[in-house]
């Protein structure tokens, strides 16, 4: 788990949800941080054993559903979303990051659930994903494509929990859902004989 720290330049970079301005893109992320600051864009991965799927959860922000199963390595690297900041310099495709490039098929690429709504009930908090951008692939049942909608379980996390003792990660599980559309996440902590599990 690491903290966001800063968001900067943010005029100089696309809007961080899809069809929405950069003032409301902002807005709607801070939506999730003032109900949950501590979880804002942790990284929290499950798999799903029937399809083989990997789920990497962005809470607050985003998911990636892989239509296979990914080792944790590969998905915990930093995904290339960014650009350099200055053009045509030698040096310009070189960063200080382990970064896991795009297939050059879009159609191969896992699909992304960006944050829609986000509510707290008690001490439970539902965040809901969609799809925001469509792409025109073909897909069978088998395929995450077919999924239109996420739904995530998860506590507050609070800073007294051990779970927030470094080293630290949360894990997840994928429920069983009412429909083939639908995918039900719940976020917990880590049992220590996962393979997901960070031992001191």
């Amino acid at each position: 788990m690491s903290p966001l720290v800063s968001l900067h330049h943010p005029d100089r970079i696309d809007p961080i949800f899809p069809s929405m301005t950069q003032t409301n893109a902002l807005r709607h992320l801070y939506e999730a941080a003032n109900i949950d600051p501590h979880r804002i864009l942790q990284q929290t991965v499950c798999y799903d054993r029937w399809y083989s799927w990997t789920v990497s959860v962005s809470w607050g922000y985003a998911i990636e559903v892989f239509g296979v199963h990914v080792l944790l390595p590969d998905v915990l690297r930093i995904p290339v979303t960014f650009q350099p900041w200055l053009k045509n310099r030698v040096f310009n495709t070189f960063f200080n990051f382990d970064m896991r490039r795009h297939h050059h098929e879009p159609c191969r690429r896992p699909v992304v659930f960006h944050l829609d709504s986000v509510h707290l009930k008690e001490d439970r908090i539902t965040s809901v994903y969609r799809v925001m951008e469509e792409r025109n692939c073909t897909f069978g049942m088998s395929s995450p494509r077919r999924i239109q909608e996420i739904t995530v379980y998860s506590q507050k996390l609070n800073l007294e929990l051990k779970q927030l003792q470094s080293p630290r990660r949360q894990c997840c599980d994928i429920l069983p859902s009412s429909s083939y559309k639908l995918m039900e996440i719940n976020i917990r902590s880590c049992h220590e004989e996962e393979l997901i599990h960070k031992k001191p």
